[in-house]
């Protein structure tokens, strides 16, 4: 990835879906302001948002249709659930449907980070082998070990988020890429985007325009999410506008390209890190005590 310059990336936010304090948190700490944004500031932003979303018709939002896969749908993604199959994973579906109507539960997008996904995802093959990888990548990675008498500091830069420390096949620690793939999941008659944001926004970009152009191969998790308790019964009330995963007026992935309804925002550089620390601990042995 070309090294860009400043502290920021381009982005959009809908911050309108956004709890309050969370917003305040995401523009005074997430986002670059010049000047600086104030607290106060910053709750008129997310206000007029807020009243945005609010004020939607309330959406039924249900689960974009299943298209027919093609014959090179069919077999990528035959390749894609055996390498599934490889790694112990079962159940797992390709579908190909419009995103548009996703119920989305990340708000915020670095659009100039999915600019780099732009030319790879633009064409049908290139999103198969983007969003449906047949193959793990193990990327090299920057290890530094420091030892404090019997206590021990590892610290890993990562290319990106999506890694664990955890232990592998062969039964050593380490760090471990989380398969890389876009994922949806059925939340009740609706579906949201579980993973690959910046991917899809790429795809989307490119090919927004005509329905069956933009639409995309994605993996179903065969989970279902079920409404929590207190958001069930809290979308319920009159007063309460709906704005969750299960409410009267989720967010959908198109809501990211509805003027008015996403914010641009300048978003705050990150730097992804597995902070690993080992401390050497004597503990008294009662467990023989009679």
């Amino acid at each position: 990835m070309a090294s860009r310059p400043g502290n920021h990336y381009r982005g959009v936010a809908l911050l309108g879906w956004m709890e309050s304090d969370q917003a305040a948190q995401f523009l005074t700490e997430e986002c670059v302001f010049d000047p600086p944004l104030t607290a106060s500031c910053a709750e008129s932003l997310w206000r007029e948002y807020r009243e945005r979303a609010a004020g939607l018709q309330p959406r039924e939002a249900c689960g974009p249709r299943q298209m027919p896969l093609t014959e090179p749908d069919q077999e990528h993604a035959q390749r894609f659930l055996a390498f599934f199959k490889s790694m112990g994973i079962q159940n797992v579906q390709v579908i190909k449907v419009d995103p548009m109507q996703l119920v989305v539960a990340q708000y915020s997008i670095a659009t100039e980070l999915a600019e780099d996904y732009a030319d790879r995802c633009a064409s049908d093959a290139g999103w198969m082998k983007e969003a449906l990888p047949t193959a793990s990548m193990n990327p090299n990675l920057e290890v530094r070990f420091t030892r404090k008498n019997l206590d021990t500091e590892i610290d890993i830069d990562l290319p990106h988020a999506e890694f664990i420390f955890g232990v592998h096949a062969h039964g050593g620690f380490g760090p471990k890429e989380l398969l890389n793939h876009v994922m949806v999941m059925n939340v009740g008659n609706r579906m949201l985007l579980g993973k690959g944001y910046h991917r899809l926004y790429a795809r989307v970009s490119h090919n927004r325009s005509v329905a069956p152009y933009r639409s995309v191969l994605v993996a179903l998790d065969p989970s279902t999410l079920v409404p929590p308790s207190s958001e069930g019964a809290g979308a319920g009330r009159a007063s309460d506008p709906g704005l969750g995963v299960f409410g009267r007026r989720p967010a959908l992935f198109g809501d990211y390209f509805q003027d008015g309804l996403f914010m641009p925002v300048n978003l705050r550089r990150k730097r992804f890190q597995l902070q690993v620390r080992a401390k050497w601990v004597a503990l008294y042995d009662d467990r023989c005590a009679s």
